[in-house]
């Protein structure tokens, strides 16, 4: 009987699924290893500034860059957009910008990936909890496209998970995640 379990054992010790990477690692933590939850540091690889990310701004033209990649047509509400996948330097995406189809210009540039933090420190996958004890009082979420959005200072909003209202109205639960951070022309 035993010489049937180790080998059974073994085979079940073994996995045919692909290691995981930075990329698909699920951030559960994305602040982990800052000496402060918020802080901004050279280990972060990239940065908002001010109105810009990578040297885009809603409101510009789209530059012809090997960043970007079409990702085909999007529709909000009555609007369609074309739509472009940024990508960072290990080619993974770090964002998708909304462009007009008439003029080319940029609408928004809606940040996915947590290696990208605002001056505040905040970043995908930290919670309103976080948003509110870094920014202080916030407006009440407004529904974009059926998402709970919530405008920041400057150009930011903050796109937020789905979550339950409770019955006491309460509001946003603390521990409801950031899934986007947006910056939208102005």
């Amino acid at each position: 009987m035993i010489r049937y379990a180790l080998p059974v054992i073994f085979l079940l010790g073994c996995s045919d699924s692909p290691p995981t990477t930075p990329e698909t690692r699920p951030v559960e933590n994305p602040n982990a290893g800052n000496t402060a939850i918020y802080d901004v540091d050279a280990d972060d690889p990239y940065e908002i500034a001010d109105s810009s990310f990578l040297d885009l701004s809603p409101g510009m033209a789209l530059p012809q860059t090997e960043s970007l990649r079409e990702a085909g047509v999007l529709t909000v509400g009555d609007q369609t957009f074309d739509r472009y996948f940024l990508t960072g330097r290990r080619q993974d995406t770090l964002a998708y910008l909304l462009v007009d189809r008439g003029d080319r210009f940029i609408s928004a540039i809606h940040i996915t990936s947590s290696d990208v933090v605002t001056r505040d420190g905040l970043r995908v996958g930290n919670t309103y909890g976080e948003l509110v004890e870094r920014l202080g009082k916030l407006p009440a979420p407004s529904t974009v496209a059926g998402r709970p959005v919530i405008k920041g200072p400057d150009w930011l909003s903050y796109q937020l998970g789905a979550y339950a209202p409770s019955a006491s109205g309460a509001g946003v639960p603390a521990e409801t995640p950031i899934e986007e951070i947006i910056l939208i022309r102005q």
